[in-house]
């Protein structure tokens, strides 16, 4: 082989090189671009769990605690008797719920105030997951979530965003403002809390505390 066909064939060697780099480029640009795309039209935050609204049962008079028996995992109902206090009306159960805990015990001196027990309403379950303040403003009521809850694998449950907050945590807890050594402020991104309700029929009584991650499609 002469030197000017090796020269063509080296030539014609590095034009292909060239073309299948350029296609291997212009392809994962194009994948890179798909999945920044896909991902835009999400939000996702492992930042959530399982919750409900808790209601706290105080004494409602001074004096012994009577037929009060309550257990952690017991069921009540709207309006059940779960005791009274002495020359005092019943306290009732203020909703359907399950008790998560107690803290007074049958013949326990109480006063006006004193929490005896905390029930968990179990039919308004929803997932509680926190936001950066700068994709709030990407959500809206009745977005459709996919939610995966620790104890549950992978399997994925449906839900939508069901409230959306107005104040970041930070604001809520009277958290305070970030200084570096030199006493200047360092400016942190905050998270304001949203609710997920399901539209699948899951019994989550067991899972109260549990996390969860979502998933939020952008309309």
């Amino acid at each position: 082989m002469s030197e000017e066909q090796k020269n063509e064939k080296k030539g014609k060697g590095k034009f292909v090189f060239i073309i299948v780099l350029t296609l291997l480029l212009a392809g994962g640009a194009a994948v890179g671009l798909f999945f920044v795309q896909r991902n835009a039209n999400y939000i996702s935050t492992d930042h959530a769990r399982v919750t409900t609204n808790q209601i706290t049962i105080s004494a409602n008079a001074p004096g012994i605690l009577e037929r009060f028996n309550l257990s952690v995992g017991q069921r009540v109902y709207r309006d059940e008797v779960l005791g009274w206090i002495e020359n005092a009306s019943s306290m009732r159960a203020p909703t359907d719920g399950l008790v998560i805990s107690t803290n007074a015990v049958q013949g326990q001196l109480v006063s006006p105030g004193t929490p005896l027990a905390v029930i968990a309403e179990t039919d308004k379950m929803h997932i509680r997951a926190y936001i950066e303040e700068t994709d709030i403003r990407r959500l809206s009521l009745g977005q459709h979530a996919s939610v995966t809850i620790d104890g549950f694998g992978n399997q994925q449950f449906m839900g939508y965003v069901s409230y959306i907050g107005h104040v970041t945590q930070a604001e809520l807890t009277a958290s305070p403002l970030f200084f570096n050594t030199g006493g200047n402020f360092t400016r942190v991104t905050h998270l304001i809390g949203v609710e997920i309700s399901l539209i699948d029929d899951i019994n989550l009584n067991s899972s109260i505390g549990v996390n969860a991650r979502i998933r939020i499609a952008l309309r």
